[in-house]
C-alpha cells in the first residue's frame, strides 16, 4: 500500500509542473505574433553578425553576450521569423517552472510544488517576458537552476560527493552574470541563505570546511568571468555617464508592485482591480505570518528565503538607482524577485490551514492573475510596426523600397523586410551616439549611403514615418523634393507614404 502511493505520488510530482509548463505555454503563445518593438528588433539584428561580432557590439551596449549567443544558435536551427526567435524566451521559462517546481518541492513538499507551479504558470509578468525576445526568462531559468542546486548543495556540505553542486552552482551563477547583471542581486541574497542556514556569521565564520567551500564556490564563479569583465567595467562607466530609464519617484515602488500583480502601471489600475490588488496584498501579508507562526525553525527559514528574494533584490536595484548613481531601476530587471512573490502566493496557499483564509487567497490571487493576464494579451505594441509594414506589402509592388525615416523604424522594420519588400534606411545624417546603434554601422544591412544617387533608379518609393500629432503635417526630408505623395496611409504609431517623381 504504502509502495503504491509513493509511486502515485511521484507519477504526481512528475505531471504537475508539466500541466504548469502546458498552461504557461498556452497563455504565452496567445499574443506571441504580435509586433516586434526595438529591444526585440536589436536582439534579431545583432544576431545576424558572428560570435565575435556579437562579443564587440554587446560590449558596446548595456548587457551581456550569452544571451545574443544563445539566440544565434536557435534561431540557426529554427528559423529567424518572430515566433521561431521567440519561442527561446518561452523554452527557457518551461525550464523556470521544472526547477521552481523541484525547489518548493524539496522545501516545502510536492502540494506546496503543485500549487505555485500553476500559481507562477498564469503570473501576468512571467507570460509577459515569455513572449519577449529578451534575456528576462533565460536569466530567471538560471536562477531558479542555481536555487535548485544550491539547495542540494547545502544539505550535503558536509558530505564530500556534494562537490560536484557547488562547482554546477558556481557555473550557474557566472551564467547568470554572462546573462544579466543584476542576477548579481539573487547572488547576494543566495549568499545570505547561505550564511543563514549553516548557522549565522559567526558559525560560518569559525568552520574553516565552510569558508573554503564558499571561497571557492564563488572563485570559481568569478574566474569564469573573467573574459567579461574589462567590458562590463566598460558598460558601467557608459551607464553613468547617461541612461534612458527615468528617475525613480514616489511612484516608482508603487508602480512597480502594480506591475508585478496585474502588468500595469498605478494609475491605470482602476476600481474592482485596485481592490482586488490591494486585497491580496493585505490578505497575503496575514496568511504569510500566520503560515510562519505555525511552522517548524527549518520552514521558516526557508520561507525567509523566498520572501529574501521577492523583496531584496528590488531594494538593492533602488538603492543603486539613487543619486550619485544613474537610474536602472526597471521591474523586468528582477523578474526573478516577481516571480519568487508569486511562488510565496503559492505556497502561502498550501501551507494555509486555515480554509476560509485559503479560500480568499486563492480567490484573489485568481483575480488579480485573470485581470493581469489580460492586461498582457491586449497590450501593445500589437500594432507597432507589424500592421503598418502588413498595409504597405498589400500595395507596394515587388521590389519598391521601403525607407525608414529614422534608425528606430528602421531597426524594426528590417525585420519584416525581404527580397520582395526590401527596408532601407539612408545613413546620411546618422550620428552614431549609442552603443546599440554601432551594429547598424557594422553589419550596413540594406544602408544607403548616397541616397540621391539610389533615388534614381527609382520612380515610386515608399517612407515609412512617425504618426504626427494631430493637426501636424508631414514634411518631406530634402531627399524627397523631387517627390509628391501619391498615397498616405496612418496607423495609430506610424504613416506610410507612397510617393512617385514629379
Amino acid at each position: 500500500m504504502n509502495e503504491s502511493k509513493t509511486k502515485k505520488a511521484h507519477i504526481f510530482s512528475m505531471f504537475m509542473p508539466v500541466f504548469a509548463g502546458v498552461i504557461f505555454f498556452v497563455l504565452a503563445l496567445i499574443n506571441i505574433n504580435g509586433s516586434i518593438w526595438f529591444d526585440e528588433s536589436y536582439s534579431a539584428y545583432l544576431v545576424r553578425g558572428d560570435y565575435q561580432q556579437i562579443w564587440g557590439l554587446t560590449a558596446l551596449d548595456v548587457h551581456p553576450p550569452l544571451y545574443y549567443y544563445a539566440l544565434k544558435i536557435w534561431s540557426s536551427m529554427f528559423g529567424t521569423d518572430i515566433v521561431a526567435m521567440r519561442m527561446m524566451s518561452v523554452l527557457f521559462g518551461l525550464i523556470a517552472i521544472v526547477f521552481m517546481y523541484h525547489v518548493v518541492k524539496r522545501w516545502f513538499g510536492v502540494k506546496a510544488a503543485s500549487v505555485s507551479s500553476i500559481v507562477v504558470a498564469v503570473s501576468p509578468m512571467f507570460i509577459r517576458f515569455g513572449q519577449e525576445m529578451r534575456m528576462y526568462t533565460m536569466a530567471l531559468a538560471i536562477v531558479m537552476a542555481a536555487t535548485y542546486f544550491l539547495g542540494l548543495a547545502l544539505d550535503n556540505i558536509k558530505n564530500k560527493g556534494g562537490k560536484k553542486y557547488w562547482i554546477i552552482y558556481a557555473v550557474l551563477v557566472s551564467m547568470g552574470m554572462w546573462t544579466h547583471y543584476f542576477t548579481a542581486f539573487a547572488w547576494l541574497t543566495h549568499l545570505g541563505l547561505i550564511v543563514y542556514y549553516l548557522g549565522g556569521v559567526k558559525k560560518v565564520w569559525n568552520n574553516k570546511a565552510y569558508v573554503k567551500t564558499i571561497v571557492l564556490t564563488y572563485a570559481v564563479a568569478v574566474a569564469l568571468y573573467l573574459p567579461w569583465l574589462p567590458c562590463f567595467i566598460g558598460q558601467a562607466k557608459m551607464v553613468q555617464n547617461g541612461f534612458w530609464i527615468p528617475e525613480m519617484s514616489m511612484v516608482t515602488p508603487v508602480n512597480y508592485l502594480s506591475e508585478a500583480l496585474v502588468y500595469a502601471e498605478a494609475e491605470d489600475v482602476m476600481s474592482w482591480v485596485a481592490l482586488f490588488a490591494c486585497a491580496l496584498m493585505v490578505v497575503f501579508v496575514f496568511a504569510y505570518l500566520k503560515v510562519k507562526k505555525s511552522t517548524n525553525t527549518i520552514t521558516k527559514k526557508r520561507l525567509t528565503f523566498i520572501l529574501t528574494m521577492a523583496v531584496l533584490p528590488v531594494l538593492i536595484m533602488a538603492a543603486l538607482s539613487l543619486p550619485p548613481f544613474k537610474s536602472t531601476f526597471l521591474n523586468r530587471y528582477t523578474l526573478y524577485s516577481i516571480i519568487s512573490l508569486w511562488v510565496l502566493f503559492g505556497i502561502v496557499i498550501a501551507l494555509l490551514k486555515n480554509k476560509r483564509l485559503q479560500i480568499a487567497m486563492v480567490a484573489l490571487v485568481s483575480l488579480v492573475a485573470w485581470f493581469g493576464v489580460w492586461n498582457v494579451e491586449k497590450r501593445e505594441p500589437a500594432g507597432y510596426i507589424k500592421d503598418i509594414m502588413a498595409e504597405v506589402f498589400i500595395d507596394a509592388d515587388e521590389g519598391e523600397p521601403i525607407i525608414a525615416n529614422t534608425f528606430w523604424i528602421y531597426y524594426d522594420a528590417i525585420f519584416y523586410s525581404s527580397e520582395k519588400y526590401p527596408v532601407y534606411l539612408f545613413a546620411e545624417g546618422i550620428t552614431y551616439d549609442w552603443g546599440s546603434l554601432e551594429p547598424i554601422k557594422e553589419y550596413h544591412v540594406n544602408l544607403v549611403d548616397k541616397p540621391s544617387e539610389f533615388l534614381k533608379d527609382y520612380e515610386k518609393v515608399w517612407l515609412i514615418v512617425d504618426t504626427p500629432e494631430k493637426d501636424e503635417g508631414i514634411e518631406l526630408p530634402e531627399v524627397f523634393k523631387n517627390y509628391r505623395i501619391i498615397n498616405e496611409m496612418a496607423l495609430e504609431h506610424h504613416t506610410a507614404l507612397e510617393l512617385i517623381r514629379k
